[in-house]
């Protein structure tokens, strides 16, 4: 089941994801446009960073159009993960490392602050 956004709230979204979409590599930029929407509506959302368990070089989305990844920034909220992987409807949590990623097992979900990632890259806003 996917994630039930207002309108308003979806078409922000949408809008961030036509600018940031997979294949850009601009995943903290969408995460803190989706972060600004999804907190109003659910205080505990958080930012989250897909990294490998061990020292590695990359990560490897199932993304068609996407080859590898140092690190990935999504959004927790509710019971989903949001990102550019996921669409605006995201990803049950449960899931969302083995739907979207190759070798989840080898993977981790940290909290990350998504204002402090690639801090030098604009927020979708500006």
């Amino acid at each position: 089941m996917s994630l039930s956004w207002h309108d308003p709230d979806k078409e922000t979204i949408e809008q961030a994801l036509r600018r940031f979409p997979a294949e850009s590599g601009m995943c903290a930029p969408l995460a803190r446009v989706v972060l600004s929407v999804a907190r109003p509506i659910d205080a505990a959302a958080t930012g989250l960073q897909v990294k490998p368990k061990t020292p590695a070089r990359y990560i490897l989305p199932k993304h068609p159009r996407v080859s590898v990844w140092y690190s990935h920034t999504l959004v927790r909220t509710r019971e989903h993960h949001v990102d550019a992987l996921t669409g605006a409807g995201g990803c049950e949590h449960d899931i969302y490392l083995q739907t979207h990623w190759n070798y989840p097992e080898a993977l981790r979900l940290n909290s990350v602050d998504v204002n402090t990632v690639d801090a030098g890259v604009q927020h979708a806003e500006e």
